[in-house]
């Protein structure tokens, strides 16, 4: 059979009159056409960015609600300057800057809690104050320090803030958080629902000026703001913390479901605040927080409930014991013993064990019970290991410097267990930790390369400018701040003066 003549038996069919596209050209021009439909929102998008619009964009989280937070900053009528209204100081101590920055400034924002704040004393001793000075010893530089460290203020409440300020002519921001993110409460009942993906995604979208234009058209202001979801919690304006009431700590409970979820919280927020310098091209620095753990017994402990009535019994024999026999140590170990067997997870049996074992000179010993104590304490005021390690582990991923506050402190303290030689209480650094927090913070920003240095003898100095400073403040100031020490050590004893339990709206 003599072979095919057919000359469309290994070519594609083709009809008359229709040419073919290759299959290169019609990709090509596929991309055009979703080049020019995308096209309006890049011109909005740089045109948005041009006007600097909207100025203030509409918090988002997709765990929470945020529609009713405020801007921190108000403009003044005469458009020269921006300050925090007297409305905010009760958390909040006074700071204002040049709507304009001035040139040859070299600006920064020092974002966090209270002891962002300096507290229990104020902004002028806290450790960015320091930066402060001891930047502008070195440079030679105008260094402008503004601290909107919140009293109370946790990390998706310092994320609103962080958003806010990037719009200021930030050339620095410095984030000290993680002590306050179990104050609040909220509702975490969907949280497994939002995939971290799309979490992600959300507040990825969310630094783009045209879908926080759309977020603001369709939300507007609280009177419109879309009603939350069922999963959410819509916070109040400003901080409602639990311990703000009389009888506080009974909010508290072992075992509480939603540790894990504050802790991812967290650290998304915290992901979150590093895109959004990273997007606006800021610098940030991260500071990993210290806690006390030598001398800062749990602010509240539990029995474990599903004990038997016998091992319960068993439990407080031995644990009133060892309590009773504080001063004899031997005794006292073996009653905790004892209790330890039963419920190794007794935040007050592990303090106990932890201070043993120092006074024995078992320090690495120490550390373990110290710090389980720390982690297990029912009503967590101080940084859980979780917390700080989702400091360090997001520096880490994003690339961006890290100050460990924690090692600083270790380094100096006997037998690496930090406490009130270097915190006033149970978090709150004394004045000369503060010092030595913004001390480091300078020298890590010059490394950075972020301030030129051109005295190279500014530490030498560096003494005298502490007491040159501390000498402007007068005997008032310190005084106040042990008057603070001492209702702070109430209010963490659940001893406030409100009344009412704070409800949490759904």
């Amino acid at each position: 059979m003599p072979p095919s003549t057919n000359t469309f038996e290994n070519t594609p069919f083709e009809k008359p009159g229709i040419p073919t596209v290759k299959p290169r050209k019609r990709w090509s021009l596929r991309l055009l056409a979703l080049a020019l439909g995308c096209l309006p929102l890049v011109v909005g998008e740089l045109l948005l960015r041009l006007l600097d619009w909207p100025q203030a964009a509409p918090a988002v989280d997709p765990l929470i609600d945020l529609h009713h937070l405020q801007p921190l900053f108000t403009l003044r009528p005469d458009g020269q300057t921006y300050f925090i209204g007297p409305e905010r100081l009760n958390l909040f101590r006074e700071a204002e800057f040049a709507a304009q920055k001035p040139a040859g400034t070299f600006r920064i924002f020092a974002l966090g809690g209270s002891t962002t704040q300096g507290e229990p004393y104020s902004t002028p001793t806290a450790f960015p104050a320091w930066t402060g000075l001891d930047l502008q010893a070195a440079s030679g530089r105008t260094v402008e320090v503004i601290n909107c460290g919140g009293l109370s203020y946790a990390s998706y409440r310092v994320k609103a803030i962080l958003e806010e300020v990037l719009h200021y002519s930030p050339d620095l921001i410095i984030l000290y958080c993680g002590q306050n993110e179990f104050l609040e409460e909220r509702s975490y009942a969907g949280w497994r629902d939002v995939p971290l993906p799309l979490a992600r995604a959300s507040g990825w979208l969310n630094r783009f000026k045209v879908a926080q234009m759309t977020r603001w058209l369709v939300q507007g202001d609280a009177d419109r703001a879309a009603k939350p979801s069922s999963s959410s919690t819509t916070l109040r304006r400003e901080v409602d913390a639990l311990l703000d009431y009389n009888g506080g700590l009974s909010a508290y409970h072992r075992d509480d479901p939603w540790r894990e979820p504050v802790v991812a919280h967290f650290r998304w927020n915290l992901e979150q605040m590093v895109a959004s310098c990273q997007t606006a091209r800021v610098p940030i620095v991260l500071l990993r927080p210290v806690v006390n753990l030598l001398d800062c017994p749990p602010m509240k402990f539990e029995t474990l409930s599903t004990l038997t009535p016998e091992r319960r019994s068993a439990f407080e024999t031995a644990w009133q014991t060892a309590q009773a026999n504080a001063d004899n140590p031997p005794i006292a170990a073996a009653e905790l013993a004892k209790a330890y067997e039963i419920d190794p997870e007794h935040a007050g049996v592990n303090f106990f064990l932890g201070r043993l074992a120092f006074d024995s000179g078992n320090f690495q010993q120490a550390r373990v019970y110290l710090q389980a104590a720390n982690d297990l304490d029912v009503c967590p005021l101080r940084a859980l290991s979780s917390i700080q390690d989702a400091v360090s582990q997001t520096a880490q991923a994003t690339g961006v410097p890290l100050l460990d506050a924690e090692q600083l402190f270790v380094e100096r303290s006997p037998h690496g267990l930090v406490g009130k030689k270097w915190l006033v209480d149970h978090v709150h650094p004394t004045i000369e930790g503060h010092r030595l927090l913004g001390e480091a913070l300078c020298e890590l920003i010059l490394q950075q390369g972020w301030l030129p240095q051109r005295d190279e003898h500014w530490r030498a100095s560096s003494q005298e400018r502490m007491r040159a400073h501390l000498a402007t403040l007068g005997e008032e100031y310190f005084q106040r701040g042990k008057q603070r020490l001492e209702g702070l050590m109430l209010w963490t004893q659940g001893r406030a003066k409100k009344t009412q339990p704070p409800v949490t709206q759904q």
